[in-house]
């Protein structure tokens, strides 16, 4: 799998070397600039003491040469470059987040509006700018015009084209009730919209804030790996000054720039110039895939979930369930019931009555009272009677119906059917065609079928649902529709399932039809008739059991259980409250995200563990490099290198500098990731990146010590 799940390539590159990146990077070498990242600000001021050396070595009395002045300013250079390194990683990092955020301020355009103001019966229009608007003020929008501010739809319905935000280029149908961006554009019609967030306080707000912060707060995962840092090198700063002062006590001559050498090897530099950008880089990396993270905390939180809450509708299916057969009751035939289902649909424009049409058309069934349906009655669905359909009379039309112009489907249909069509039969004058739900139908049969409730549970059982279809009272079959899989959904679930992540599926379908789902995705824990409150009893609980929660969710009563789940992932077309409580937004609107949220925080988490296997594994190489070209006057076979002093001082003080931006890219794309479970990744980092770090280190430095020799 590749490193990013969903990355657009225009993210995926690094942020180019301008000017300004290169002047913060000098910036930040400021000894206060460093205070936050103390393995290199310890790093600093042994530049500081070496430089000092070079200078005036009489003032290091013993451990120090005035012969070696050349050496100290080669030893001060590579030092001091070495933090510029670390510092550099940290400016292409902020780099890459000032893109983001400027990505992101695109949608904050400042434009005018009409702000609509009512004094008594009298309304009037004031031309208002997007900044001086506040919620709960009321703005008319009519076709062309930008929304300027996050605010929900009361009156009117349109289409609004949000491929600004989204990067879907069809227009969404908005209605009262529904939200809209500010940034994204009104298609058609008019809408009155109420302002439901203050100018600098939209989700929007909140990740340019969190992305151009240079004092972003470090995640707990971050935290704990600089307390280790802290620890090694306190460990590592013992062993040196013990060196140092058994030195001078037993007047053994040892030089302080080796000494110094030896520990700014010692150090873990690699992961404490990294460390940062690591985790600045995890955001920009999650607004790649279009989902706005609030904190780091949240996508470091994702790497570490257990569980994730999965529905069934829009996740796990595509929503909408489909036709995919039409069965027959004895003494009728397949044809009779798809050309029955064909007209009882013609007006229905579900996308469930939009497939049984396609289906029918592509079956071949089109039946020859098409040419009467515009002379017809229509039922409406209703949700009391749970049918709907036509009536038809004898018609004069010779063609197929004009004027109609309500589906892709059936325009489709006029081009392509015969050109002229049968009318009705004279001995069947009326022909009411009637399709709904099996015991809603059953009351209204002139006569039941003898397998009515055969046929009828045989597709319930399955999972799938029945719709019973009627021609003049009398039962001719069953449409059977099947929700539809997302593409690639069963791969993600198994992704997940893989990294030791239990998946559940949670739906309001009863429980046949939950458990064929749940099974035919390969899903083992399911939650049928589920309603929103559920779901926040299921987080809790699952909390209780010490493990980390992610789940989606787009309504005010999915709200509660975003507020307390681990890892909350709202709908950018949800409620004001959900986009509130989580601690991410989608703004493609898209619930199986929430996998690809999981898979980010597990690469960004596997990212951080690899640089910090290779940085400890590094650092004993390093030392092994060194400390047998201190004592090869006395025990020579310990130089398995042949290395100078100064040689192997200067070589593996370059190596140690140069492999910071060597793994600048690393950091900032994340290491190549496979699902996997947690034992799984640890090997791995161990396998790959702890051994590769022991052996890289001694090729380098050797390869390094030639280079120098030759110069």
């Amino acid at each position: 799998m590749d490193s990013a799940p969903g990355r657009r390539g225009r993210f995926s590159r690094l942020p180019p070397f301008t000017s300004q990146v290169l002047k913060d990077s000098v910036v930040r070498l400021s000894p206060f600039s460093l205070l936050s990242n103390p393995v290199m600000f310890i790093v600093e001021m042994t530049f500081l003491v070496v430089a000092a050396m070079a200078v005036y070595p009489q003032g290091f009395g013993s451990v120090a040469s005035a012969s070696k002045q050349t050496f100290y300013l080669e030893v001060a250079a590579i030092l001091i470059i070495t933090v510029w390194f670390s510092t550099l990683a940290d400016a292409l990092a902020e780099q890459q987040a000032r893109n983001t955020a400027s990505s992101l301020r695109r949608l904050e355009t400042e434009v005018t509006s009409r702000k609509v103001i009512k004094q008594g019966w009298a309304t009037d229009m004031v031309p208002t700018k997007s900044t001086d608007l506040r919620k709960g003020d009321l703005v008319l929008l009519e076709k062309g015009e930008t929304i300027p501010i996050d605010a929900e739809v009361i009156e009117g319905i349109a289409m609004v084209d949000e491929s600004l935000m989204t990067g879907e280029s069809a227009p969404v149908r908005k209605a009262p009730g529904d939200s809209v961006i500010g940034g994204s554009r009104v298609v058609t019609d008019t809408l009155t919209v109420k302002v439901t967030a203050n100018p600098g306080e939209t989700f929007i707000d909140q990740m340019i804030h969190l992305v151009e912060s240079s004092k972003r707060p470090k995640t707990p995962n971050e935290q704990a790996v600089t307390m280790v840092l802290l620890g090694l090198t306190a460990i590592f700063t013992i062993i040196i000054v013990s060196l140092l002062g058994l030195s001078i006590t037993l007047h053994l001559g040892a030089d302080l720039s080796v000494l110094i050498a030896l520990y700014v090897c010692l150090l873990p530099t690699t992961i404490g110039a990294l460390l940062p950008a690591i985790g600045l880089s995890g955001v920009s990396r999650l607004y790649a895939n279009r989902i706005v993270a609030k904190s780091g905390k949240a996508v470091e939180t994702a790497g570490d979930v257990d569980v994730i809450l999965l529905d069934k509708t829009g996740t796990i299916t595509v929503g909408n369930r489909q036709a995919i057969e039409f069965i027959p009751f004895e003494g009728h035939t397949v044809k009779e019931v798809g050309e029955a289902s064909f007209l009882s649909s013609w007006y229905d424009d579900t996308p469930e009555g939009r497939s049984i049409i396609r289906l029918a058309y592509d079956s071949g069934y089109i039946p020859k009272e098409l040419n009467s349906l515009e002379l017809s009655k229509v039922y409406p669905f209703s949700a009391t009677s749970r049918t709907s359909g036509v009536k038809m009379s004898r018609g004069l039309m010779l063609g197929l119906p004009k004027g109609i112009d309500s589906g892709g489907e059936r325009r489709r249909f006029r081009r392509k059917a015969p050109e002229a069509l049968e009318g009705l039969d004279e001995n069947e004058p009326e022909v009411e065609v009637l399709k709904g739900a099996p015991d809603s139908m059953k009351s209204s049969l002139g006569a039941v079928p003898p397998l009515y409730d055969e046929v009828v549970n045989g597709v319930s059982g399955a999972g799938e649902t029945p719709i019973v279809v009627s021609r003049n009272g009398s039962a001719l079959g069953v449409i059977r529709l099947k929700d539809v899989l997302k593409e690639g959904i069963r791969d993600k679930v198994m992704a997940v399932k893989a990294m030791d992540i239990r998946p559940v599926m949670i739906t309001g379908d009863q429980p046949l039809t939950a458990k064929s789902i749940a099974s035919e995705v390969g899903i083992d824990e399911y939650v049928p008739q589920a309603r929103p409150e559920v779901k926040f009893s299921i987080v809790q609980k699952e909390q209780k059991d010490s493990r980390i929660v992610a789940m989606i969710g787009d309504g005010t009563n999915d709200a509660p259980a975003l507020a307390v789940a681990d890892v909350g992932l709202a709908m950018s077309s949800g409620t004001e409250a959900a986009k509130e409580a989580a601690n991410m937004v989608d703004l493609e609107s898209n619930p199986a995200k929430v996998i690809e949220v999981v898979m980010l925080g597990k690469q960004l988490l596997m990212t951080r563990g690899a640089v910090t296997a290779f940085s400890i594994a590094n650092d004993v190489a390093k030392y092994f490099a060194i400390v047998p070209v201190l004592f090869s006057a006395a025990i020579p076979q310990l130089n398995i290198l042949g290395l100078g002093l100064e040689s192997a001082v200067l070589s593996a003080l370059i190596f140690n500098a140069i492999i910071i931006p060597m793994l600048i890219p690393l950091a900032m794309r994340g290491v190549s990731f496979k699902p996997s479970g947690t034992m799984s990744i640890f090997l791995r980092n161990v396998m790959v990146w702890g051994v590769g770090g022991v052996i890289v280190p001694f090729v380098g430095i050797k390869l390094i010590d030639l280079l120098i020799s030759v110069i």
